[in-house]
């Protein structure tokens, strides 16, 4: 068992940078953003280095004072916003600044803004939109609202980035594409603990971050999760029952999995309400000699559970179906039985709970921040083609082992005897290991760090699926980084139910003469296929960086982007053309 490491936090682990300064460098793993109670704030978790242990710890980074900004594009002449009339006045830059903080600022009580000529393209074909022109750029600060999309002036026709997130526009602008060795100027000690994590600081501006480069990713510690859980008859809630898991302390993020992939564990069990455990179960256990932990009550088992959590303090959570079902029944079960800290299945400090059961896994994912949740389910829908898959199914498909289930009937009654409840709890540690042995197989960290280093999005949302959302930002950074503007992402609003009145017949008896009143739903919003956009996007890509298997990641990148889409046609000959020049590379 390894030692809890203590760690000063009087003071920051700073290192020497390459111009002599004392910066403070460490590896950011995930990152989160709130946009709503926090705007331009964002937290980075990841790994430092501690000379005095000599090991690695969990950090966070608070990156505040991320600026809104968003860029106005003028007109040629000025026009009466009331009536849309051209005046013939030629407007110039000057006038566009005029307007922004005499009308706009002042409506949306902007205090304070930065503004600046800058020369952008475009490439999106959006009406009235030039390929190259001059932008008013503003900047100003994220506690100020959100401009509307639509905003239009009499000095400028378009406003782009209105609803761009800090988060996105942190990593755009600081050209951090996925997990990295980060350099903090002067770093700052937090004043109040924001966060579960050893090491905190923050940062007053984002320009004081740099990335670092041709450093090797340190090795993080790495949890699987299996549990057994049994429906009350009363209320119809799933209660835990059971907890095992397995952990690696020192696990490579960019090289072969270690044989075997796990060096400690721990296992809790708890007793359901109307049962007992069996007179024998305390002999039965030292018997086997397994590192059991008793809990009488399931609060208690989950109070073990977050406190082994914040001990072992993971980097990588691992599990089968954990968003879909492991994390939200921890979750709802924790708040039912008033469990306290429940924020340290994550590493935020938090005291509101998300709402849970969207069944997206987006609340789940948003209270496990600063934690890399892996689901091998979903990785396993990307990487390897399989008829089901359940564990049973992946089990026997990649690791060639045939599986036994306990049904959650069946666990009930496992407590009538010690034999069947050391069995039952074998069955859960061996999941766990399943679950672990096939995460290694199948590479799904190395291939999730390769792909986010890729695409420049996150890590903990390549690993939950979201192709598009890769796609997205592989293509904001290389428009960005060749002084593109990119629109803003539409806002889809929910379809309105309205009623209208069905004159048909309804039969004969006394309700013949009342209308039935049927659901009709507004149809959704319909993009124009766009083309010039994908025409550039080709002209832009280095083909000689590329291979086949990353080609084949985004085959369809033509197709799922969050912004416009061009026809299939278009889709289908500019893929053919993208192929070809592959190919001859």
């Amino acid at each position: 068992m390894t030692t809890e490491i203590q760690v000063d936090s009087s003071h920051l682990p700073l290192v020497t940078g390459a111009d002599g300064s004392q910066v403070f460098r460490f590896y950011w793993l995930d990152a989160y953003e709130d946009q709503y109670s926090q705007p331009g704030v964002v937290y980075l978790f990841g790994k430092v280095w501690i000379e005095s242990a000599d090991a690695y710890v969990s950090c966070c980074v608070s990156v505040k004072n991320i600026e809104r900004t968003v860029y106005l594009l003028p007109r040629e002449n000025r026009v009466q916003l009331s009536t849309g009339k051209d005046t013939g006045v030629p407007v110039s830059m000057m006038h566009v600044y005029q307007e922004f903080n005499e009308a706009v600022a002042e409506k949306y009580k902007i205090m304070m803004f930065k503004s600046k000529k800058v020369d952008k393209d475009y490439a999106f074909e959006i009406p009235d939109v030039p390929a190259s022109s001059e932008y008013l750029e503003v900047r100003y600060s994220a506690d100020s609202p959100q401009l509307p999309q639509d905003l239009k002036g009499e000095t400028f026709s378009h406003v782009f980035g209105t609803n761009t997130s800090s988060l996105e526009l942190f990593l755009l602008s600081r050209k951090i594409k996925g997990p990295s060795w980060l350099e903090i100027k002067s770093p700052q000690l937090s004043s109040q603990p924001m966060s579960w994590c050893k090491v905190e600081a923050v940062v007053t501006r984002p320009d004081q971050v740099s990335v670092v480069k041709d450093l090797a990713p340190p090795p993080v510690v790495v949890l699987s999760l299996s549990m057994k859980t049994v429906q009350n008859a009363k209320t119809h809630q799933n209660e835990i029952v059971a907890i095992a898991a397995l952990v690696h302390h020192t696990f490579p993020l960019d090289k072969a999995p270690p044989q075997p992939p796990f060096q400690t564990h721990f296992c809790v069990l708890s007793k359901l309400n109307d049962c007992i455990f069996p007179y024998d179960y305390n002999e039965a256990v030292k018997q086997k000699n397994a590192n059991i932990e008793i809990a009488l009550t399931e609060r208690t088992l989950l109070g073990f559970f977050l406190a082994k959590i914040h001990k072992i303090d993971p980097d990588v959570i691992v599990g089968h179906d954990i968003y879909g079902f492991d994390l939200e029944v921890l979750l709802q079960r924790i708040n039912s039985c008033k469990v306290p800290f429940w924020s340290k299945i994550g590493r935020l400090r938090r005291s509101v709970m998300p709402k849970l059961g969207g069944g997206s896994g987006f609340a789940e994912r948003n209270a496990a921040c600063g934690r890399i949740i892996c689901d091998i389910e979903i990785s396993a829908k990307e990487l390897i083609r399989c008829k089901s898959y359940h564990l049973s199914e992946l089990v026997h498909q990649i690791l060639k082992a045939e599986r036994v289930v306990i049904p959650p009937e069946n666990i009930r009654n496992a407590y009538n005897d010690s034999v069947h409840l050391l069995y039952m709890l074998e069955n859960t540690w061996i999941d766990a290991k399943f679950i672990l042995q096939i995460m290694c197989e199948l590479n799904v960290l190395p291939l999730a760090l390769q792909i986010t280093n890729i695409a420049g999005n996150v890590m903990s949302r390549t690993l939950m699926g979201g192709r598009s959302e890769r796609n997205e930002y592989l293509l904001l950074h290389a428009f960005t980084e060749n002084n593109f503007i990119v629109p803003d992402k539409p806002v889809f609003k929910k379809m309105q139910q309205t009623t209208v009145e069905d004159n048909d017949e309804m039969g004969t008896d006394q309700n013949k003469n009342k209308s039935r009143k049927k659901a009709a739903y507004a149809g959704g919003l319909v993009l124009e296929p766009k083309v010039g956009f994908y025409d550039k996007f080709i002209l832009l890509l280095d083909f000689n960086s590329l291979y086949p298997s990353i080609i084949q990641e985004y085959n369809i990148c033509f197709t799922t982007v969050h912004r416009e889409a061009p026809s299939t046609q278009k889709c289908q000959l500019l893929f053919e053309q993208f192929l070809d020049l592959e190919h001859q590379h």
